[in-house]
């Protein structure tokens, strides 16, 4: 009886994406220098699209995830019951299935302080958490203090399957060996895409154009940005002084600016070599060019309001655009959500191109949260297969709701958007500069660069040097 209820709990909840062919973007080759290290979302198909190799009974086991708990993205990712929240819902009917078919019952505990709690727990040989979603930060320190078990030493984990993000995964792979993987189940990693909100209402004020048309034709570039920029900008008040009671042509938090440029130009701040070993590339030439426009658009003839307040996406950047004084906002798509309790007219476009030369649009994904499996388990192989099976059918029962229902129809006010969300997940993008040691090079002196419109990029990638290598020789 209780497969019958899953069985039927599934297909009622897909009932309504089985007509639409799924959510997930196809992809195709990226260019540039991210070519090998583009991400792209799983083909979705609709229930049971894929199917793990596993065969296991955990005999009624309690299997307890510790979850990082975080104010910029979806943090629970295990529902014990259904609330009409079309996520809420997915959760639960794919925990539901999995509990079932491993014979297991499934817990999550939520912590939103840091990762000590793990940390200590594994030191102590506490076997509490089966599995624990961590920072990418705390990811690095694990691993180099061997508090967690490679995903290679697992069999029940096959990172070939479609439901792991195979290509994100090459981008975190340290001389070709994976200390780290992401998949399906880690939903953070969809709300960390950036993208831009532009605003409507002032695109048809000032005569702006269709700026859909121009990223469909591939046209939309860095001096396009500008360009539309430069025409909404105003000193309402007439004080002779731009400031917050003025209207913009782009608002951001200073430490996102940089990277979702130089990564929308097809960029990386850290690279790897021959040997799938990571090195400096903040010093090769196009970077540079890059870093000297991404600053030419935003600050150069009083076109930005930058914003440095608490969270991701401010609540001032918010408040500015819905009020219809920024044309463009910077925003990740779990921020997107807020925009919902505005009357705002926006729509949904990728960060420009460098120019028009560039072949693809590319999204940055701001940092990653991944599932490890710590040194201290019970039972590495349980935990391998709960983790499997979880990728599997979040790729099968989750996503496609996400990406259909939570984005396309939840978010997006027009049907061009939601095509746009097609272009903006087909490649998103990890830079390991910005986010796993985002402490040094993002949150550290690019953030003052920016915050300070200091543009000596060089110098400051040299007095770095030494303090980014030693981080690096952590992978040697």
């Amino acid at each position: 009886m209780k497969k019958i209820i899953i069985i039927l709990l599934v297909m009622t909840l897909f009932v309504s994406c089985s007509d639409s062919g799924g959510g997930a973007p196809d992809t195709t080759a990226a260019d540039n220098n991210i070519t090998e290290e583009e991400t792209t979302a799983a083909e979705i198909e609709g229930p049971g699209t894929y199917k793990h190799n596993l065969e296991y009974d955990g005999g009624g086991y309690e299997f307890t995830i510790y979850g990082f708990e975080n104010i910029n993205v979806h943090s629970e990712s295990i529902s014990k019951e259904e609330n009409g929240d079309t996520l809420n819902d997915a959760l639960y009917v794919r925990t539901m299935l999995i509990e079932e078919t491993l014979n297991v019952k499934i817990n999550e505990v939520l912590n939103g302080e840091n990762e000590g709690t793990v940390k200590n727990a594994i030191l102590a040989g506490d076997s509490a958490y089966d599995l624990a979603s961590v920072r990418c930060t705390a990811a690095l320190t694990f691993y180099k203090e061997n508090l967690i078990i490679p995903f290679s030493d697992v069999a029940a984990i096959d990172l070939d399957r479609p439901y792991w993000e195979q290509v994100t995964n090459e981008s975190l792979t340290i001389g070709n060996a994976a200390y780290i993987a992401v998949g399906s189940y880690n939903i953070p990693n969809y709300d960390l895409a950036y993208a831009l909100l532009f605003n409507k209402d002032m695109m048809k004020a000032n005569s702006l154009g269709e700026i859909y048309s121009t990223v469909s034709d591939g046209k939309w570039t860095m001096d396009e940005m500008s360009n539309l920029m430069k025409q909404v900008v105003n000193d309402i008040n007439g004080d002779g002084e731009m400031t917050e009671d003025d209207q913009w042509g782009y608002t951001s938090h200073p430490k996102q600016v940089l990277p979702n440029f130089w990564i929308a130009a097809g960029e990386k701040s850290i690279k790897k070599d021959s040997s799938d070993m990571p090195y400096i590339a903040m010093n090769e030439e196009r970077f540079i060019s890059v870093i000297e426009k991404a600053f030419a658009t935003t600050r150069d003839d009083n076109k930005s309001l930058i914003i440095d307040k608490p969270a991701d996406v401010p609540d001032e950047c918010i408040k500015l655009f819905s009020e219809g004084r920024s044309l463009f906002m910077d925003i990740s798509f779990f921020y997107i959500e807020r925009m919902r309790s505005t009357d705002t007219e926006f729509g949904i476009i990728p960060y420009p191109k460098y120019d028009e030369a560039q072949e693809n649009y590319y999204s940055r994904i701001s940092y990653y949260i991944p599932t490890i499996i710590p040194m201290s388990v019970n039972d590495a192989e349980m935990s391998g297969a709960v983790l499997e099976a979880l990728n599997c059918e979040s790729a099968n029962i989750v996503l496609p709701k996400y990406f259909d229902i939570m984005l396309k129809t939840k978010y997006s006010r027009d049907e061009e958007s939601a095509a746009m969300l097609d272009l903006i997940f087909a490649r998103r993008i990890i830079d390991i500069g910005d986010t796993t040691l985002c402490d040094v090079i993002r949150d550290g002196f690019i953030f003052q660069m920016y915050k300070t419109d200091d543009r000596d990029l060089i110098s400051k990638v040299e007095s770095n040097e030494t303090k980014i290598n030693d981080r690096l020789n952590i992978f040697k």
